[in-house]
């Protein structure tokens, strides 16, 4: 009986380690002078003028607590975040929406309009780095049909998720009625002017959130 307590302990403590989004952060991203590694890639800080964070999801306010441990001493950044609730401390320099999930809200939609202005404003000199979680594809919308009134993008994102449908086949709908998916993100800002992208992803489905 003692070996099952301490397996069930061993598992509970290695379950919460798991889950540990800041933790989860620094195995991702780490610094080591003045570059950012990221698995394979690596950014010089030297190369960029600017550095711009979007976070979207559930989990937004930890992962940029985990980035901002990683990139400790601290790298100054402005950006935006868009999650189901205000964060608790702030972090200088980013805007923050308390969004809808699961369907989103005007905060979702002011995210989104955000987040694309911001990316549109970017150069060759600017480093974009991408949070995802789960939940974001309600967290950040904006019809691709300007058309189309939030009253009508809670329609259609309430028939995806109550039809039955898997997450990727959802996802793979909302790509074509959404001017946030569909890699739309990533190609915000115009080629000729555009800089280096480093996304990171934690939880489920998360490609086909952004």
């Amino acid at each position: 009986m003692a070996d099952l307590k301490q397996l069930a302990r061993q598992i509970f403590h290695e379950t919460l380690a798991a889950i540990d989004v800041p933790a989860a952060m620094q195995r991702k991203l780490r610094r080591q002078g003045t570059r950012i590694v990221c698995g394979e890639k690596t950014f010089d800080l030297k190369d960029f003028e600017k550095i711009r964070v979007v976070a979207v999801g559930k989990a937004a306010h930890s992962t940029v607590e985990g980035l901002v441990f990683a990139l400790a001493p601290f790298v100054g950044f402005t950006g935006a975040v868009a999650a189901p609730s205000l964060p608790k401390k702030a972090v200088p320099g980013l805007k923050y929406f308390a969004a809808g999930h699961p369907l989103p809200n005007e905060e979702s939609w002011k995210a989104a309009e955000t987040i694309l202005t911001l990316l549109r404003k970017c150069d060759a000199r600017t480093l974009v780095i991408f949070l995802l979680s789960g939940g974001g594809s309600a967290l950040m919308e904006l019809p691709l049909d300007a058309k189309q009134t939030l009253e009508d993008v809670q329609q259609w994102h309430k028939a995806l998720v109550t039809c039955g449908a898997s997450i990727d086949e959802i996802n793979t709908v909302r790509k074509h009625l959404s001017a946030v998916k569909g890699g739309r993100l990533a190609t915000a800002a115009p080629e000729e002017r555009r800089g280096e992208l480093l996304g990171i992803g934690l939880g489920a489905a998360v490609v086909g959130a952004a």
